[in-house]
C-alpha cells in the first residue's frame, strides 16, 4: 500500500472530527514533509516504513536546522497519523512506537517590557499620513480598534484567533466568554476598568463611522465593516512596535503579547486576578507616568467591582 494514498483520507477524518484549521494545515505540512523524505529515501509502501526510518526522518530535520521544539511537534503529529493507521486496519506496527522526544532546551522567552505596551499603545492613537496627523471619522475608528486590540491581548492572555472571533453578544459587561478557543472549549476572560473604558470608546466610533452601513457582528472590524483576521492583526501589531520602537530582539506578534500577559499574571499571582491595564485609564497621562519616580505597575487595578456597561 503506498503511503500517499492516506494522506487526504486521513485529513478527511480530521476534517469529520471538527479539527482546527490551524491544525490540519499542520498535518499537511507535516505529511508532506515526510513524504518528500520517504521519497528521497526511495520508500514508498507503507508496509516498509520502520522506526528506525522514522528516527532517520528527525535526524534529518535536526541537521538542517530545526529546532527541538519543531522536530518533537512533528513527532506528535506522526504519532496521531500512524495510530490512525492501524485503528483503520491499514498498519500492524506503529512505527513511532519506541521513537523518543528530543530533549528541549529551556528557554526563557523575551517579551515586551511593560513600557513597550505603554508606547504601543500611545503610538496606536496617533493615524499619520504622509507623516502628518489625520483627524476624520474613520481614522478615530481606527487608532479606538488599535488601542483595544493591544490592551485586549495584552489584558486577557486570549489568542488571536479567539480575538477575531468575539461577536458583541459574547460581551458581559466585565467579562467575554471565549466561544471558538482551543479545542472548543468555551471559557470567561475576565476585563479591567480600562479594557472596559477603551471598548465603550471604540463602540461608539465604530457606530459613528459605520453609519447606514451593514457591518459584520464581531466585535473587531475590518475597514470594511468585516470581520478582522489574525493576519491583519499580526500586521497591525508589527507596525505599532516598530513605531513604538521596541527592541529588535523582541517579535512583535499577537503571541508574544500573550507570553507578555501570561509572564505578567504569574509575576503578581494568578488566584488574585490582578489586573495590570488600569495605568492606562488615562491616555493623557502615559508620558507623565512614563517619568514618574515610581515605576508604572501595569498590573495594579484589580477587577471591576461593579458592572459596566460595554
Amino acid at each position: 500500500m503506498y503511503f500517499y494514498e492516506f494522506f487526504e483520507e486521513f485529513i478527511f477524518n480530521c476534517q469529520s472530527r471538527n479539527l482546527a484549521d490551524g491544525t490540519i494545515k499542520r498535518y499537511r505540512k507535516m505529511l508532506k514533509i515526510l513524504g518528500d523524505f520517504l521519497e528521497q529515501s526511495k520508500i514508498d509502501d507503507l508496509d516498509d516504513i520502520t522506526t528506525k526510518h522514522i528516527r532517520h526522518f528527525m535526524l534529518s530535520l535536526k541537521r538542517k536546522g530545526s529546532k527541538e521544539t519543531y522536530i518533537n511537534s512533528h513527532l506528535k503529529l506522526l504519532r496521531s497519523f500512524f495510530k490512525w493507521l492501524e485503528d483503520e486496519g491499514y498498519n500492524d506496527i506503529n512505527p513511532t512506537i519506541g521513537v523518543k522526544f528530543f530533549k528541549e532546551k529551556k528557554v526563557v522567552i523575551k517579551t515586551f517590557t511593560d513600557e513597550e505596551v505603554l508606547r504601543m499603545i500611545e503610538v496606536a492613537g496617533i493615524y499619520k499620513y504622509n507623516n502628518k496627523k489625520v483627524n476624520t471619522k474613520f481614522t478615530r475608528f481606527i487608532t479606538q480598534r488599535n488601542k483595544l486590540i493591544i490592551m485586549i491581548l495584552a489584558d486577557t492572555a486570549i489568542r488571536v484567533n479567539e480575538l477575531c472571533t468575539i461577536k458583541n453578544d459574547d460581551i458581559y459587561n466585565d467579562r467575554i466568554l471565549i466561544k471558538e478557543g482551543k479545542g472548543d472549549k468555551e471559557r470567561f476572560v475576565y476585563l479591567s476598568n480600562a479594557v472596559i473604558a477603551q471598548m465603550m470608546k471604540y463602540n461608539r466610533v465604530k457606530k459613528n463611522n459605520f453609519e447606514d452601513v451593514v457591518i459584520d457582528d464581531n466585535l473587531i472590524l475590518s475597514r470594511n465593516g468585516t470581520k478582522t483576521m489574525p493576519l491583519d492583526i499580526q500586521v497591525v501589531i508589527k507596525k505599532l512596535g516598530k513605531e513604538a520602537n521596541v527592541r529588535k530582539e523582541i517579535r512583535c506578534s499577537p503571541h508574544t503579547l500573550r507570553h507578555y500577559s501570561a509572564q505578567a499574571l504569574l509575576k503578581n499571582g494568578v488566584d488574585e486576578r490582578i489586573k495590570r491595564m488600569e495605568a492606562l485609564a488615562s491616555f493623557q497621562n502615559v508620558e507623565k507616568n512614563k517619568k514618574s519616580d515610581a515605576s508604572v505597575d501595569l498590573l495594579a487595578g484589580c477587577r471591576p467591582e461593579k458592572s459596566a456597561e460595554a
